[in-house]
C-alpha cells in the first residue's frame, strides 16, 4: 500500500508500506481524518496519508496476534503471489529481531517467520522460478541464505530444518516449541533414497523420530509414531534382506545407534511400539 503526501491519489507517493509495518496516527496533521483517508506517521517519522481500507487498527498488546493471523490467512491462499509471501516473511523476521518479543511470543513469531519462508520457497519450487529471475528474489534468497539449503540434483531450495530445531533447543519449554518441532519435522526434505538403508534411516531419524524424542507428549506424536512404525516395519519385514552387508558401513551403525538412544527416552507406549524394529536392525546390522 502507498503512503501519499496528501489525501489524494494523485499526490506524490512517499513510500510503499510493507505488510505488518507499524504506523501511528498523526495527531499533528493539519488535514482532517476522513472516511477515506487517515493521517499517519511511520516509525522513521515520515508523515503522510493512507487509504483507510488498507489499514488495521490494533492495540499494542494485540499487534502480534493480529499480524500473525493476517499472515496465516494470506500464506494459506493459493492466490497469494511469491512477492507477497516474501514480503510477509521479511516482515515477520523483522518483527522477531526487534527484541520486543520474549518467551512464548518470541518462539511463535520465529516459527511463523520460518513458516512464511517455507511458503515462499514452496511456490518458488512449484513454479520452477529461477533465483536470478528478479533482483528482488535474488536479494530475498541472499537475506535468508543461512536458513536455506539447495539441492543441486533437483535444482530446488529447502528451508533448513535446523532453523526450527535450534529454536526448539534454545527455547524448549515455551508454549509454541511443539509447533516449531512440527515445522522442523515437516521441513526435512523428502529425499528419494532409492532403497539405500542409511538414507532411509537418517531421513526417519532426523524428522519424525527426532520430534517424538523432543516432544514425548506433543500434538503430533501419535501421527508420527504410526508413520515411523510403518516405515520401520517395511524396512525390517524380511530381516535377511536388510541391506547392511557385514561389516555394516559406519553411517548405518551411527543411525541405528542414534535411533536406539532416541527410543530409550520415548514414553512407554511408543517405546514398546518402535523398539522391536530397532532391535531387528541391531541384530542384522550390528553383529
Amino acid at each position: 500500500m502507498k503512503l501519499y503526501l496528501f489525501p489524494d491519489r494523485k499526490s506524490n507517493v512517499l513510500k510503499t508500506i510493507q505488510f505488518g509495518e507499524r504506523l501511528f496516527y498523526d495527531n499533528s496533521s493539519l488535514e482532517p481524518n476522513t472516511a477515506e483517508w487517515v493521517p499517519v506517521v511511520t516509525e522513521e517519522n515520515l508523515a503522510g496519508f493512507l487509504l483507510r481500507n488498507t489499514l488495521l487498527l490494533v492495540s499494542k498488546n494485540k499487534l502480534l496476534s493480529t499480524v500473525l493471523f493476517e499472515a496465516d490467512k494470506l500464506l494459506n491462499l493459493n492466490s497469494t503471489s511469491l512477492e507477497q509471501r516474501m514480503e510477509i516473511a521479511d516482515s515477520l523476521f523483522r518483527h522477531a529481531s526487534t527484541g520486543e518479543f520474549r518467551g512464548d511470543d518470541f518462539t511463535l513469531i520465529k516459527a511463523k517467520a520460518g513458516f512464511a519462508l517455507i511458503k515462499s520457497i514452496d511456490i518458488l519450487n512449484e513454479k520452477n522460478i529461477k533465483a536470478d529471475s528478479s533482483k528482488e528474489l535474488l536479494d530475498f534468497l541472499k537475506r535468508h541464505e543461512s536458513k536455506l539449503l539447495f539441492d543441486y540434483s533437483a535444482g530446488k531450495y529447502y528451508v533448513d530444518a535446523n532453523y526450527f530445531w535450534k529454536l526448539v533447543e534454545n527455547h524448549p519449554n515455551t508454549k509454541h516449541s511443539d509447533y516449531a518441532g512440527y515445522l522442523a519435522a515437516e521441513a526435512s526434505p523428502d529425499v528419494d533414497c532409492k532403497g539405500e538403508l542409511a538414507c532411509e534411516l537418517e531421513k526417519l531419524r532426523r524428522s519424525k523420530m527426532k520430534y517424538i524424542y523432543f516432544f514425548p507428549n506433543g500434538n503430533y506424536v501419535s501421527l508420527y509414531s504410526k508413520s515411523v512404525v510403518a516405515k520401520l516395519k517395511e524396512i525390517t519385514k524380511d530381516p535377511e534382506s536388510i541391506a547392511c552387508f557385514q561389516p555394516a558401513p559406519q553411517n548405518i551403525q551411527v543411525e541405528i545407534n542414534t535411533m536406539y538412544r532416541y527410543v530409550q527416552d520415548y514414553g512407554l507406549r511408543y517405546r514398546k511400539e518402535i523398539l522391536p524394529y530397532i532391535q531387528i536392525l541391531q541384530k542384522e546390522c550390528l553383529k
